[in-house]
């Protein structure tokens, strides 16, 4: 197979099927350093493909251009950014393919085999989930795009997060890692929540590499930290205006 062909087909199919901001071109168009290798699995037959190894180093670059589809709000449903980017819940039900995340939220509502809280949209794909669903067990997987059409409460059980994480890519000592959460907010939802007696209300942590939420013992009242990378830890804040038995107004609608 001639090099010019063996260059052009993966470069051409990856740019053709990505454009300049898929997941594949920051390494191979991106980097200061790369090397590819080639080998025919057949000689002998001239219509064989020629199977691609690629390797790349150094600093990755900066992208000449922005992608149209972000500046189009194509992955916005009415303009408003997913809660969960990065995340599914479980048990989603795929249907057929929609332009863009909007044309996903209006086939969602129109559906009756779907829920009202949860849409996800990646690239074309559409899913709703069962209408009995009323948590998202996140998992986290790569394009994904989660909205939750629950508005976010402004505390949880008389306690928020604090404004930003008290250590940002540490944990506290033990530890327990509980649920599945697509942001910390969901993690403090679930924990206070949840009633498990083993979990108090001085932290939690969530892992913003996988979704994972955990809480400490009602009796730890220090964290001594250890650097994990992902790993978000808060302090959580009493809310004053909490009164046992009542509701909790969600926060305003940005």
């Amino acid at each position: 197979i001639p090099w010019s062909i063996k260059w052009s087909r993966p470069f051409c199919q990856t740019l053709g099927h990505e454009g300049f901001w898929g997941g594949h071109t920051g390494p191979w168009f991106h980097r200061t350093e790369f090397g590819f290798d080639w080998w025919d699995m057949k000689r002998d037959d001239m219509n064989s493909n020629a199977i691609l190894r690629a390797k790349w180093a150094g600093p990755k670059g900066t992208n000449l251009y922005v992608n149209p589809d972000i500046t189009s709000g194509r992955f916005l449903v009415n303009w408003e950014p997913p809660r969960f980017p990065g995340y599914q819940c479980q048990s989603p039900i795929w249907g057929s393919s929609q332009p863009d995340a909007t044309a996903c939220y209006e086939h969602m509502l129109s559906n009756p085999a779907c829920g009202k809280r949860y849409v996800t949209y990646n690239n074309g794909g559409c899913a709703c989930y069962p209408p009995d669903m009323g948590v998202c067990v996140a998992a986290k997987v790569s394009g994904r795009l989660t909205w939750d059409f629950e508005p976010i409460p402004s505390s949880v059980e008389g306690f928020s997060l604090s404004e930003s994480p008290l250590h940002s890519g540490k944990r506290c000592q033990d530890i327990q890692w509980k649920y599945a959460a697509g942001d910390a907010t969901d993690c403090l939802e679930k924990i206070m929540t949840g009633g498990d007696p083993d979990c108090g209300t001085k932290y939690i942590t969530w892992n913003a590499n996988g979704g994972g939420c955990a809480c400490y013992k009602p009796s730890q009242t220090t964290c001594v930290t250890t650097s994990e990378s992902g790993r978000m830890t808060y302090e959580l804040v009493s809310d004053p205006a909490f009164e046992s038995g009542g509701s909790t107004p969600a926060a305003p609608t940005p």
